[in-house]
This record gives C-alpha cells, sequence and structure tokens, in this order.
C-alpha cells in the first residue's frame, strides 16, 4: 500500500475519538492542530513527549537531567489530564499538546518547535511525525520503550511501514529484554537498541499531606469505572467499622459517580474537596496531586484500571512508601512490573472480591508487612534508567 495513502487516513482523528470514547481519555482536538508560538531558539532544542500523566512523570526525572546541559527543552502531551500535570512539573518551559498525525499538522508544528532532538516516551509511534522528523534530519530517541503483545501483532501486520518508523530512532531505550526483542523482530537496527531499565522507577514523592487520616486506612488508587468502585467498596464493607478506604477515581470528573456508588452502598462518605473532617468511612479523592502522598501510610494500596481489562497503572508510587500493594487480573500495560513484583513477594494478587478481602483483612492484622518491604526493595534495584537515557540522548544529539 503507498504509505502516503495510509498516512493520510482518517486513521489518527479517528483513533483519538475512539480512545477518547472507549478508555475514558479526554480529547482536546483543537490544540491538535494549532502549532505553540516558541521564542526563536538561542541553542539546541529538545523536544520531549509523554502521553499521558504516566508518561509526563516518568519524564520528569529526565527533564531534570537535561536541564543543566545548555539545552532548550519543550514538552508535549496528549491528554488535557497529562496537560495539567505537564505544566505543573515544568513551569520553566513550554508545555503543548502534540499534534494529530495528518502531514500538513506535524509539518506546521516542526517548523514552529525547530528541534533539534525529539524525545518520545514509551510506544508513541506516529508515522507521518517520526518520518518527517527524521527527513528533516531531527534525531530522534525512544525512551522508557516498550511494545504490548496486541500492540506488537498489530504492527507486525505492517512490518515494512513500521520497519521504516522504527528504524528512523538514532536509540531505542527499552525497559527489558522482552522488548529489546520485539523492536529487533520489526525491523530495528540492534546497534540501536539499549536496554536501560523503567524510568518509572526513578522518582521520589517529597511533601505531607496537608490532612491526617485518623487511624489506619487503605487506598484504592487511579479506579476506572464504577463497576471498579463497586468492586472495591463491597470487599471493604466488612471492615468499615475498623479502617478508613481512600477511593480514588483515575480521571476527577469521574468524583461525583464514585461518590454516588459508595452512598448508595450505605458508606458514610466525603469528598476531599469538601474537607476531610467528620467519622467518615470512605473519601472520595476528587483533588490533584495527593494520591502518591496518601500511599504513605496506606496499610494496603490497590491499583485500579487492574480489576477490569483496562491495563492496570504504576505501581511504584505505593513502592516507594513500602506500602503493600494489591492489583487485579488486568496489568497488562505494566506486566513485566508486575510479574516480578508477583515472583519476588512485593506485591498480591487478587481475582474476586473475596481474595480482596481476604488481602485486606491481611493488612489491617499487620500481616502483609514483608510485601511493602521487599515491594521498596524491588524499586532500589530499578532505579538508573533515566541516567543512562540521559546519557545516551546526550552523546548523539
Amino acid at each position: 500500500m503507498e504509505i502516503a495513502t495510509y498516512l493520510l487516513s482518517p486513521f489518527p482523528l479517528s483513533y483519538f475519538y475512539l480512545k477518547s470514547r472507549i478508555k475514558g481519555k479526554d480529547f482536546v482536538l483543537k490544540d491538535k492542530f494549532r502549532p505553540p508560538e516558541l521564542p526563536p531558539k538561542k541553542q539546541k532544542r529538545i523536544w520531549l513527549h509523554g502521553v499521558s500523566v504516566g508518561e509526563v512523570l516518568s519524564l520528569a526525572p529526565l527533564v531534570k537531567a537535561l536541564e543543566d546541559k545548555n539545552l532548550e527543552l519543550a514538552i508535549s502531551t496528549t491528554t488535557s489530564t497529562g496537560m495539567r500535570v505537564a505544566k505543573g512539573k515544568f513551569p520553566n518551559h513550554p508545555v503543548f499538546y502534540f499534534p494529530l498525525d495528518f502531514p500538513h499538522v506535524v509539518e506546521r508544528f516542526l517548523e514552529e518547535v525547530e528541534p533539534d532532538g525529539v524525545v518520545i516516551a514509551e510506544t508513541e509511534l506516529w508515522p507521518n511525525f517520526i518520518l518527517r522528523a527524521h527527513r528533516k534530519g531531527v534525531k530522534l530517541f525512544l525512551v522508557n520503550g516498550r511494545i504490548s503483545p496486541a500492540s506488537f501483532r498489530w504492527y507486525r501486520r505492517l512490518r515494512s511501514l513500521m520497519k521504516r518508523v522504527i528504524s528512523s530512532f538514532d536509540a531505542i531505550c527499552v525497559q527489558n529484554r522482552e522488548y529489546y526483542q520485539r523492536f529487533l523482530e520489526l525491523g530495528a537496527p540492534a546497534e540501536r537498541i539499549f536496554i536501560t531499565g523503567n524510568m518509572k522507577a526513578d522518582f521520589e514523592i517529597k511533601g505531607e499531606l496537608p490532612f491526617k487520616i485518623p487511624g489506619p486506612y487503605m487506598v484504592a488508587g487511579s479506579t476506572m469505572d464504577r463497576e471498579e468502585d463497586k468492586f472495591v467498596l463491597r470487599a471493604f464493607w466488612k471492615f468499615r467499622e475498623r479502617a478508613r478506604l481512600v477511593l480514588a477515581p483515575r480521571h476527577p470528573e469521574r468524583a461525583g459517580e464514585s461518590f454516588a456508588e459508595a452512598v448508595s452502598m450505605g458508606f458514610s462518605t466525603i469528598k476531599r474537596s469538601q474537607g476531610q473532617e467528620g467519622n467518615w468511612q470512605v473519601m472520595i479523592l476528587d483533588t490533584m496531586g495527593e494520591l502518591a502522598l496518601l500511599y504513605r501510610n496506606s496499610l494496603l494500596s490497590i491499583i485500579g484500571g487492574s480489576i477490569r481489562p483496562y491495563g492496570g497503572h504504576n505501581l511504584l508510587e505505593p513502592a516507594f512508601f513500602s506500602s503493600p500493594v494489591a492489583f487485579g487480573p488486568h496489568m497488562e500495560n505494566f506486566r513485566d512490573l508486575a510479574e516480578e513484583f508477583l515472583r519476588e513477594g512485593g506485591a498480591l494478587l487478587f481475582r474476586t472480591r473475596d481474595e480482596l478481602s481476604s488481602i485486606m483483612s491481611q493488612a489491617l492484622d499487620g500481616k502483609l508487612a514483608w510485601a511493602g518491604e521487599k515491594g521498596r526493595e524491588i524499586l532500589e534495584r530499578l532505579k538508573g534508567a533515566t541516567r543512562r537515557n540521559a546519557e545516551i540522548i546526550l552523546q548523539n544529539i
């Protein structure tokens, strides 16, 4: 198939629309057509891209590592939640939305941003953007690289196109050997693939919560829908007089339905934004920036997005505070991390509500401290990917 025909298809727009509807991603269209207005560059400029919150957060240590290297940095993201986090994390750098992958849109963005290098986190392999940047002589780097089994099957069907795309990268820094092999099979030159580890392990969580939760509590972080809320709440019901539960929907706009679900089940429920006083049993976290700090004293941290097939979320933040981690059967987006934590005793797996209730009971009885300690140990061992990726970028830019 002629590559131009494929690339000019409505696929990018359809993809973003369906992703926003099916997976709950927010959809900001106009800013994906309009390039940012950046001042003329005075030194080399690197454009770093993270699709959403998780990728933006993983880029934070890399941005810090590159800031004192006589480089100008610009950061893009795809979702509005990613934008909010990026603006908070990178106040000294331009932050903007990544373009839709249409040729004329990509061209305008590249002309305005004028990057000498582009750093893409994980698997944002947009053909138009990558091929056009490569033709312009822009250095291309993939960091924290990974390819899920589903994406790998899809990419193999488009192998001739994907080989051109992947071969355009000057360096592909992947998380582990499994991902190394997948990029190799898709046509990436072996000499440009580096196993550097997972940058999501290179972070620090600083600060204190502006409030204190009296007594023992558990956290269910980044739940994706009402069914996940219901699953956790029902598992917690028998412990409502012994502990408290902080329920944090992944998207703050879903806080209303999470609140309604908890109230309908008979819990004494509050929203964080309305204060935290009173004899509540469930708190709905409807604010930004506090979830990670809540893991500090959590008896158990339940990973949302893993109960139903959303692929799970990052389990490293609770591990930072030695909080025992539990997740459901759907951790596809973090499969290697999940398997390592399970294999070494740093996390617990549940498939049913009764299994989660059993884990909650063990946490309340103080029997899971070993899992939290092991999780922190694994996290410490994983650190260092950011430094290795920064070295590769600086050697090639």
